[in-house]
């Protein structure tokens, strides 16, 4: 897989869309599992997310797409980066998504993550969620939420205890 593990044992990588409900839940309903590990297995469980917005601004490969401010989210992401007003902006991103607009996710980047120059910075974070994009393609991501676990793909993800279930038996794999 074309991801950096950074020598972790178990690597996740999701493909996300923040107006896909099943991308909302897998978020809240994984979370506390990857804090566990993250608590259990220090460095040894790494998470990372992708941009795979069903938004054909975006995203040519999902010309029919109905989420029209995804890509502005995932941008917003982009350019919020990492940390606490990162992940108050994913939270924000996904309690709303069902309201979501361009003019909203800017308000919330600019109020949640200190994005006060979204307009002037969206391009360039464009280019990023795009490079997101054709990863997802290359790894043939079709539906969001997409998971790759050591680089066995789940689509839609699963209930919770099975997701745990898999990260503690790719963890005893390695001997964990």
């Amino acid at each position: 897989m074309p991801v950096d593990g950074g020598g972790a044992a178990v690597v996740i990588v999701k493909f996300t869309d923040f107006q896909c409900p099943p991308c909302r839940q897998t978020c809240y309903d994984y979370k506390p599992i990857l804090e566990k590990y993250a608590k259990q297995y220090p460095g040894k469980v790494k998470y990372v997310s992708k941009h795979y917005p069903i938004d054909p601004e975006c995203n040519a490969h999902t010309p029919t797409g109905t989420h029209l401010a995804s890509c502005e989210a995932a941008a917003a992401m982009v350019m919020a980066g990492s940390g606490a007003k990162a992940d108050a902006l994913e939270s924000w991103l996904f309690g709303n998504q069902t309201t979501l607009t361009g003019a909203s996710v800017r308000t919330a980047s600019r109020d949640l993550a200190g994005i006060a120059d979204f307009d002037t910075r969206y391009a360039k974070a464009l280019e990023a969620v795009k490079a997101d994009i054709a990863l997802g393609q290359l790894m043939q991501v079709g539906a969001t939420p997409t998971f790759f676990v050591n680089g066995t793909q789940i689509r839609g993800g699963v209930p919770a205890p099975y997701f745990d279930a898999i990260v503690a038996l790719e963890l005893k794999k390695a001997g964990l």
